[in-house]
């Protein structure tokens, strides 16, 4: 069983009561809950005291039971074979937690999944824009909330806006059926690029 004894003072120390309810489970992994606001603290401890970093966050509707949303972050310190499970309850009116996408690359790509899925902002973010949500996704649509319901989509005839790409040294390489055609008689597409590759 890991030895949490060095975390807890110095969470205690530095959190003050911010992480609550801490308790170990399955021998290396110690849960607790925190205010959302002592999220950035906390990342900055654990990282700059234990070499530990983030890992992964989640988003999770829990307003039919504790009338909140709640965000989940794991840190994890490879080294020493332990993680730190820690959950922040986010309001449901006004849904929005501190961004860590700064201090952790991670952070960034999961905080902007959080905001297309369960409609969770991440204040401070330096690029909010939407990763996995449909450009046909009425404003108010948010699929994981658990009252989001079957929707209707419709599309509005307008062409999806990709973002173009130029500049010297770039160039389109058309996939697809001609493909094949392109490559040599007799070889498949992926076997002539890969001998194509290695010339």
């Amino acid at each position: 069983m890991t030895d949490f004894t060095r975390l807890r003072a110095a969470l205690a120390d530095r959190l003050g009561i911010a992480l609550g309810g801490l308790h170990v489970v399955r021998n290396n992994e110690l849960h607790g809950v925190i205010d959302g606001a002592a999220v950035p603290a906390l990342a900055e401890t654990l990282r700059a005291a234990f070499g530990a970093e983030l890992a992964l966050m989640v988003g999770d509707d829990r307003r039919a039971e504790r009338g909140v949303f709640e965000v989940h972050y794991l840190f994890e310190q490879p080294r020493g074979n332990w993680f730190l499970h820690a959950t922040a309850a986010v309001p449901a009116t006004d849904p929005a937690i501190v961004s860590l996408a700064t201090f952790h690359y991670l952070a960034s790509r999961f905080e902007r999944e959080i905001q297309d899925l369960f409609g969770i902002r991440a204040a401070g973010h330096p690029d909010p824009r939407p990763l996995v949500r449909h450009g046909f996704w009425p404003e108010d649509y948010y699929p994981l909330r658990k009252d989001a319901g079957p929707r209707e989509f419709h599309d509005d005839g307008q062409p999806f806006p990709f973002q173009e790409v130029g500049g010297e040294g770039v160039y389109e390489i058309p996939v697809g059926p001609s493909t094949r055609a392109s490559s040599s008689p007799g070889t498949s597409g992926s076997a002539w690029w890969a001998r194509r590759s290695s010339t």
